[in-house]
């Protein structure tokens, strides 16, 4: 059965958003990882009362000066909002170096798996180091930026902080004998912070580039009243819009979450950005497009070339409705009144489309912050990336690598009756020696059949049918087929048949 999201009581000050009530205050988890058979199971993740907004205005990374002593708890959280982060591609998996051990994260289970015994930190000071394996850069960064953020909603209480390093990646690849590369691995540990902040970066707008128009941004709210673990459970993406299009408040804070800048400095004293990198001094490359009925505008967070001073500003390209365009370039929902495009200034490079997918991840995580519908579409192929900057007339050295659409969620979607059967969480990859657990939602009680077929359509596998009631529930398969002997490796699809609908879920088994 699924685990219960716990609820965690913390003394609210002025200025920041902590609504708990009496009920929830008590359910208070133990933060130190308990041992389950061969596993190590992590603690039920908790919710902080720090919005997502508060949260991505507050992040930095500290490179250096950790110590160990953090709490189990922030582990948890940590590992739990990096696999909640939405998904491009099939593939994602995360390792855990810890003093210890060298841990594989199985999120059905809510455990660390032992992959390697022994330290095999990067950092001796670091309370835990994360890896991630993926088969896209963006979804790399998606995680990178859903981790970061997590453990910054424990700063004030455990000066909890963390730092995606490419020297602790090249260590993890050269020591940690992962199935895959790690294409980031991010140090965490206890340091020297400062409290959240609430500060807006830029609060005086730069002037637009000669010849062009410019569209005044309203300042963003940088506190929020959201809970970003609460938004994490809640992150979906969606198809179906209304054709409202967003006020100018709703588009000036997305532009600021998907690339705005941020009151802490960098090495150097340069101002920060939401979107981290990889290199203390690497210079961000992402640039994000919007694209709506009144025109085609280029997002601005630094003041002409200068990467010293500060910006919010929606320069105006073009004043024609481009979003039919970009629809006959890319297959994006059509009836999303409003459209945000993620280009990179070298595709090629894996740290810019890692910046992409934090970019794409602020984008889709603030969306469902606001309680709009949003989808992400990408990464873009060659040859729709030069089909996106011929139809948005981009400028020379930005290559579209996402788009975003987002808008209302459509009425008929928010009202029609949800599908009966809904996986809630599964993993995708079997490997030998292992089972699979598919967690899902049954909403109407009645019998449920269980079925493993082929990618032709054979079944391989069946359990018996089963009466079910209304609510959560679980399956596992231990990747066998009726005689008992192992499955081929390839792909399958786990179907669960319950009363007037079935949900499907495809594994690769190794």
């Amino acid at each position: 059965m699924l685990r219960a999201l716990a609820l965690r009581a913390k003394r609210s000050r002025p200025g920041r958003h902590c609504r708990l009530s009496a009920f929830f205050a008590a359910l208070v988890v133990l933060a130190a990882p308990a041992p389950a058979g061969d596993a190590v199971r992590l603690a039920e993740p908790v919710v902080n009362p720090a919005s997502f907004a508060l949260l991505a205005n507050s992040r930095f990374s500290v490179p250096s000066g950790f110590r160990p002593d953090l709490p189990g708890q922030v582990m948890a959280n940590v590992v739990w909002a990096m696999n909640r982060a939405p998904m491009l591609g099939t593939e994602r998996e995360f390792y855990v170096a810890t003093e210890a051990n060298l841990y594989r994260y199985d999120p059905a289970a809510g455990t660390l798996v032992l992959h390697r015994p022994g330290d095999l930190r990067y950092n001796s000071g670091s309370a835990f180091e994360v890896g991630i394996v993926a088969g896209l850069d963006e979804d790399a960064g998606s995680a990178v930026q859903a981790g970061l953020l997590a453990v910054t909603a424990f700063r004030e209480e455990h000066g909890a902080s963390g730092c995606p390093m490419r020297w602790a990646t090249d260590h993890a690849n050269e020591t940690w004998q992962t199935d895959s590369p790690v294409r980031m691995a991010l140090v965490f540990g206890r340091a020297e912070t400062r409290a959240l902040d609430t500060t807006f970066a830029a609060r005086r707008t730069g002037a637009a580039p000669p010849e062009t128009d410019e569209i005044g941004l309203v300042e963003p709210l940088t506190a929020g009243r959201d809970s970003f673990e609460m938004v994490l459970m809640g992150l979906r993406q969606d198809t179906l819009f209304e054709a409202w299009a967003l006020s100018l408040e709703t588009v000036s804070q997305l532009l600021w979450a998907a690339a705005g800048p941020t009151p802490h400095r960098t090495i150097g004293g340069r101002p920060g950005l939401v979107i981290p990198t990889g290199f203390s001094d690497y210079p961000h490359t992402a640039s994000v497009h919007a694209v709506r009925s009144a025109g085609t505008g280029r997002y601005h967070n630094r003041r002409g070339d200068s990467l010293a001073r500060t910006d919010h500003r929606l320069e105006l390209r073009s004043s024609v409705d481009r979003r039919e365009d970009l629809r006959a370039a890319v297959p994006v929902p059509a009836s999303a009144p409003d459209y945000f495009v993620v280009a990179v200034a070298d595709s090629a490079d894996p740290l810019a489309r890692q910046e992409a997918g934090v970019a794409a991840f602020n984008l889709l995580t603030q969306a469902r912050a606001l309680g709009l519908a949003g989808r992400l579409v990408g990464p873009l192929s060659r040859a729709q990336a030069r089909a996106v900057a011929r139809a948005l007339d981009l400028p020379g050295g930005e290559t579209p690598r996402l788009v975003f659409a987002v808008g209302e969620a459509a009425s008929d979607v928010v009202e029609a009756a949800p599908e009966p059967v809904e996986i809630v969480r599964a993993r995708a990859v079997l490997r030998r020696g292992e089972g699979v657990r598919v967690d899902y939602l049954l909403r109407v009680p009645g019998p449920v059949r269980v079925e493993v077929f082929d990618m032709l359509g054979r079944p391989v596998h069946q359990l018996p049918e089963t009466r079910r009631t209304a609510g959560y529930h679980s399956v596992e398969w231990d990747g066998t087929g009726p005689d008992g002997v192992r499955v081929k490796p390839g792909s399958y699809i786990i179907g669960i048949f319950g009363p007037g609908g079935v949900a499907q879920h495809k594994l690769s088994v190794l």
